[in-house]
């Protein structure tokens, strides 16, 4: 049913109508908790989710939203292996009281799921308390809730953004939650929030994909856990005002009152300290040269002192490096004692559950491997015995003449570069299928220091998932588990105070979802809570449950060819906005090449980071550094940014022009102990080919011939210091504020990618520079872009004279006015929309004047670039 117009009336026992211009119906459910209104119907959907401070229903009219949704078991066998999710048909109260109702929801084929719904002090507690039959249901799905919310969504932390207003769900508990990046989501009507819980009582692989989607492997197998269900499933559906104070006092509300992880650093819970950003110095240090890097953080104003990957000599067991500290742990304990007097912090860095000698042999490898390594589902056999010499070996692929499994052992063998025979990994260079044999040829016999041995014909062999950093996975809940709680005596050995969980994704080997990465997490902190010990938590990536544990994020590579400017500057400045707007504290990431940097390019990094309120990371080598020749003004302005930061010296307005890419300030300290901010210059990108206009073969569709002319501006106008290998703008495309659409197309040139690049896609950003003329007769507003169908809406006003760019790979709009200086920012309704390289699109533009007696000239350049270092 879709509903038109709404009109609620009001009976004694919150039984209501809902009348609509197609129908009435009466509702399961109608509460209020907090700021927020929920209505259910007796068919299961959500037709009201009411701000009640605003009066405004946020539910979406185009797009049903449903309670529960929930997928069975053998469902998937005809829908090319994706579980076909069930809606309900009708929905009943079963049991109310005074504080809490029991809704039972019917779906086809019999299934019958019943929630508990309980209004609390600023939120919705909703669990699955009992599913029918339990043993026939795969997942659930809390929503999708489709909201008419258009601003600024939080991925990670599930929650939906109007100006004034947002909607969040948030998980209860670790077997309820979101691949990273998709508890909330934009749709065309607005935006959706959803959260899901799996059954693994059946030992199905669950796996996130290269989409951010959790999805089911058939080459793969997880350990059943006979008692973890989808019944325990459990969310808070809240509302409240929008804004970061607001958002965050009703979650800590929740996370408190439902005990869920709530991890402080010095009494500060972790959301609101901004011991996060300290400026962290990352570092190949050791036992006998700590104390030179310690005085070396001291003199840049560092706070965060971080050893890399080399102090474990394997992963796994995270046995300490004798070459690195031979007095091993209680040494490492002394050199935190020693830096906590210095206030700076040390931190343990582990890749999570990767699994590897480093280069000592790891005990879950060899000498006899651990039967819980995880490997792929298919087996087979030698199908011919080998000595302990053999470098080709072959194997069966003909088992009970089954064609489907001969082409998943093809599919696993070809995904892996390592077989199990017997106690002995293989490590091959190619493989080819023979018949009913398959071949693997460069045989590296007794790898990973486990024993080269004789096998006889019909030995068991095993396909070993084997990842890019030469590493295995824990293959079950209990391993990783193990991996936990040695991390976590490490941290109290040892007084750290910070933990990095790079290559968290490795949690999800174990083919549960996010949930084993949960758990990994929770039984860390709660060993840490129960002997009172406080830590920052970073990760590679984290989901809506694991939210709960982390401080900050902080990564970045570097970029040798373009240098240290040009290190995923795109991918940094969109992790700022992710982060912001999922309620975390900001880091620019780190940043190789520090040690040979110049002073002004620290000087333009730390103003930067200081404009986006975020700390930042740098790698350097004791000895590059002290040959830098300006290093004495390097370490200066390491500190100085750092001190003015510490100071709060920076108003807003400073900080928005601190965010300008393209632009170097210089900050020294006054006679009266304040600090002065002056602009030194503008900078681009030297190296970089500006493209002809020519290239982008601007033709119109609509407004006729003269809505395209000769392109009038250059790159400088985007304000982004071109950090592409070429650039260009297409002719100027002319349109007039009259809300009526104009359209335009433009070809994105062809480019030769670096066949070396890990940054190589064919993707290309579709960003522009939108002016209105200084002579304009009006203001204009409302402007909305789209090209081939997909549209994104800028809610600006520009003035005559002032113009926007989108100078980054990121959702904020800035406003400049003829002079070229920032007088505002906005953030887009929307993501950036993606063209293909080579490809001819059709990009429209409609926008409206304030005065509305007047239709002002509006021209609008589109960019291309090409040479991406990071593509997101």
């Amino acid at each position: 049913m879709r509903i038109k117009f709404v009109t609620i009336l009001f009976f004694a026992f919150s039984t209501l109508l809902i009348f609509t211009a197609d129908a009435e119906e009466q509702l399961a459910f109608d509460g209020k908790a907090g700021d927020l209104r929920l209505a259910i119907s007796q068919t299961g959907k959500i037709i009201s989710l009411t701000g009640i401070s605003t009066g405004e229903n946020y539910i979406a009219r185009k797009e049903s939203s449903y309670l529960i949704e929930c997928g069975l078991y053998n469902d998937d066998k005809n829908n090319n292996g994706k579980t076909i999710m069930l809606q309900p048909i009708s929905a009943k109260a079963t049991k109310k009281d005074d504080n809490s109702t029991s809704i039972e929801l019917s779906y086809d084929k019999g299934i019958k799921l019943t929630v508990l719904i309980t209004p609390k002090q600023g939120w919705f507690r909703m669990e699955l308390v009992k599913a029918e039959p339990v043993a026939e249901v795969s997942q659930i799905s809390w929503g999708p809730y489709q909201t008419t919310m258009k601003g600024q969504i939080a991925e990670w932390l599930g929650m939906n953004r109007s100006d004034n207003f947002a909607i969040g769900l948030l998980s209860l508990e670790p077997n309820t939650d979101a691949a990273p990046r998709s508890a909330a989501s934009y749709t065309d009507e607005g935006s959706l929030i959803q959260l899901f819980s799996f059954d693994h009582t059946r030992g199905r692989f669950i796996f996130v994909d290269n989409n951010g989607l959790e999805t089911i492997s058939k080459l793969r197998k997880s350990t059943p856990i006979s008692d973890l269900t989808t019944v325990g499933s459990a969310v808070a559906l809240y509302g409240c005002q929008s804004g970061k104070k607001n958002e965050l006092n009703v979650i800590e509300k929740i996370v408190l009152a439902e005990g869920l992880p709530h991890p402080t650093y010095e009494g500060v819970w972790n959301k609101y300290t901004d011991a996060g950003k300290r400026f962290c110095l990352w570092a190949n240090y050791n036992e006998k040269n700590f104390h030179e890097y310690l005085n070396l953080a001291k003199s840049l104003n560092a706070r965060i002192l971080c050893i890399r990957s080399n102090m474990m000599s394997n992963w796994g067991h995270f046995n300490i490096n004798p070459s690195v500290y031979p007095s091993g742990i209680a040494a490492i304990l002394e050199d935190s004692k020693e830096a906590k007097k210095n206030n700076i912090g040390l931190t343990l860095y582990t890749l999570t559950t990767f699994l590897k000698p480093n280069p000592a042999p790891e005990p879950y490898i060899s000498p006899i491997p651990d039967e819980r390594l995880q490997t792929f589902k298919p087996e087979t056999k030698l199908a011919v015995g080998v000595s302990a010499t053999d470098t080709t070996i072959a194997v069966q692929n003909d088992l009970d003449n089954d064609k489907n499994k001969d082409k998943d052992i093809e599919t696993a063998i070809k995904s892996t570069r390592v077989i199990r025979v017997e106690n002995e990994l293989i490590q091959f260079k190619n493989v080819a299928v023979e018949g009913n044999k398959i071949i693997v040829k460069g045989c590296q016999r007794g790898a990973f220091h486990t024993k080269a041995s004789e096998h006889k014909e019909q030995s068991r062999v095993r396909f070993m998932v084997f990842a890019g950093y030469n590493n295995f996975y824990p293959g079950t809940l209990d391993m990783s588990n193990e991996f936990a709680d040695r991390l976590s005596d490490i941290i109290l050995k040892t007084d750290v105070d910070n933990l990095i969980v790079d290559g968290f994704e490795s949690c999800d080997q174990t083919g549960y979802g996010t949930y084993t990465g949960n758990i990994f997490l929770k039984n860390i902190f709660e060993k840490l809570v129960k002997n009172k010990k406080e830590i920052l938590t970073t990760p590679s990536t984290f989901s809506n449950y694991s939210w709960h544990f982390m401080s900050h994020i902080s990564w970045g590579e570097g970029d040798r060819d373009r240098g240290f400017r040009f290190s995923m500057l795109d991918y940094r400045l969109s992790r700022q906005l992710e982060l912001d707007r999922n309620l975390l504290p900001s880091k620019m990431g780190q940043y190789e090449g520090a040690s040979s940097a110049t002073a002004e390019d620290i000087n333009w990094v730390m103003a930067l980071s200081t404009g986006w309120d975020s700390g930042v990371d740098f790698l350097m080598d004791i000895n590059s550094i002290r040959r830098n020749p300006e290093y004495q003004q390097v370490v200066k302005t390491f500190s100085q940014w750092e001190q003015a930061k510490a100071e709060n010296a920076f108003s807003e307005y400073q900080k928005m022009l601190l965010r300008q890419s393209d632009v170097i300030y210089k900050l020294t300290r006054k006679d009266d102990g304040g600090w002065d901010l002056k602009f030194d210059h503008r900078w681009k990108n030297e190296r970089v080919k500006i493209l002809p206009s020519s290239v982008m073969n601007a033709t119109p569709v609509s407004g006729g011939v003269e809505s395209v002319k000769p392109l009038s501006i250059d790159w400088s106008w985007t304000h982004n210091p071109a950090l592409y290998n070429e650039i260009g703008l297409s002719d100027d495309l002319i349109s007039h504020a009259d809300g009526k659409e104009t359209s335009w197309k433009v070809t994105f040139p062809q480019y030769r990618e670096n066949p070396k690049a890990w940054y190589h896609t064919n993707n290309r950003h579709f960003q522009y520079v939108i002016r209105v003329p200084e002579n304009a007769s009006s203001a204009v507003k409302n402007f909305r872009v789209s090209v081939d169908g997909k549209s994104i809406e800028i809610p600006v006003t520009l003035q005559p004279g002032q113009y926007l760019s989108i100078p980054h790979l990121v959702e904020v709009a800035c406003v400049y006015d003829k002079n070229h200086q920032v007088v505002s920012e906005a953030y887009l309704h929307g993501v950036i929309q993606h063209v293909q390289k080579g490809q001819t699109s059709t990009v429209t533009l409609s926008c409206d004047p304030v005065k509305k007696d007047k239709k002002p000239e509006v021209i609008i350049n589109v960019r291309c670039q090409n040479g991406y270092f990071y593509h997101r």
